[in-house]
């Protein structure tokens, strides 16, 4: 096939070429071809179409996170960086740009310190940051989990209960938050065993956060039969990382009783 220079019409809006000559075993022909304004607007109705298919991707996987609207405001954009978190941000930054690697390795983290430090607020930045990059990410506290299982046994459908087990499981990335919180029970140790083992067998990760020291930790998953096998589970895939500071929420209601004391000394 060879291609003629010459051309038979030309586009009254951008003046390129809207067809050209090709030869073909020695026989011209005709063709028409895009000229330089209709290939814009096609590509811009491209973009706008990957755009909205993007956004229609999102906003599932937003619905398939379970994740409770008021953490959908914990961004990157929204971490107010201090001298004393400013290497946990970055840190979570990272996480999310070696994602791939992270996931391969089964790499997550254990955010565990005192309440109102800032470990549900890092742990969901991590989590929207990879929705945001399109992956499937379920992030939600360990006792709106558990009540959700419960919820199926209401409905009397074993196969409610399975789908949630199934959902968690083929989750790139699971973010329990406050772990421990939950009714120290039988069931309720069963059931995160059987989480958290269906994720460390299947080799994907979790980031967790508790209030609880480790040592609390341990003692709050161990079985009636004093084996600590959900913790070891829990520790081999997530990397124990302290969060210190003050508590915002303490540091919050001392500015409020400050207004509040102005309000009446006025």
């Amino acid at each position: 096939m060879k291609e003629s220079e010459l051309a038979s019409d030309v586009c009254p809006n951008c003046g390129s070429k809207t067809s050209m000559e090709i030869e073909i075993l020695g026989q011209k022909y005709t063709v028409p071809v895009m000229c330089k304004c209709r290939k814009e607007e096609y590509e811009r109705q491209e973009r706008e179409f990957q755009n909205q298919q993007r956004k229609i991707r999102l906003e599932r996987l937003r619905q398939y996170s379970l994740m409770d609207k008021r953490f959908e405001q914990c961004t990157f954009e929204n971490f107010q960086i201090n001298e004393n978190n400013q290497k946990l941000y970055k840190m979570a930054v990272n996480y999310c740009k070696r994602w791939p690697e992270m996931k391969a390795k089964n790499i997550g983290f254990l955010f565990w310190g005192p309440p109102g430090t800032g470990k549900s607020f890092l742990a969901f930045c991590i989590a929207n940051k990879l929705i945001e990059n399109l992956v499937p990410v379920i992030a939600i506290s360990t006792i709106g989990l558990l009540n959700r299982i419960k919820q199926t046994y209401k409905n009397y459908s074993e196969e409610e209960e399975v789908e949630i087990i199934n959902i968690l499981r083929n989750a790139s990335l699971l973010v329990l938050d406050d772990l421990g919180a939950e009714n120290n029970n039988d069931w309720a140790r069963e059931k995160l065993y059987e989480i958290i083992d269906s994720r460390y067998r299947d080799g994907k990760p979790m980031i967790v956060t508790t209030n609880l020291t480790l040592t609390q930790l341990k003692e709050k998953l161990t079985g009636w039969d004093g084996v600590a096998r959900t913790y070891d589970r829990l520790i081999e895939m997530c990397y124990p990382v302290e969060i210190k500071g003050t508590s915002k929420r303490v540091k919050a209601a001392n500015e409020k009783t400050k207004i509040i004391e102005e309000l009446v000394n006025e």
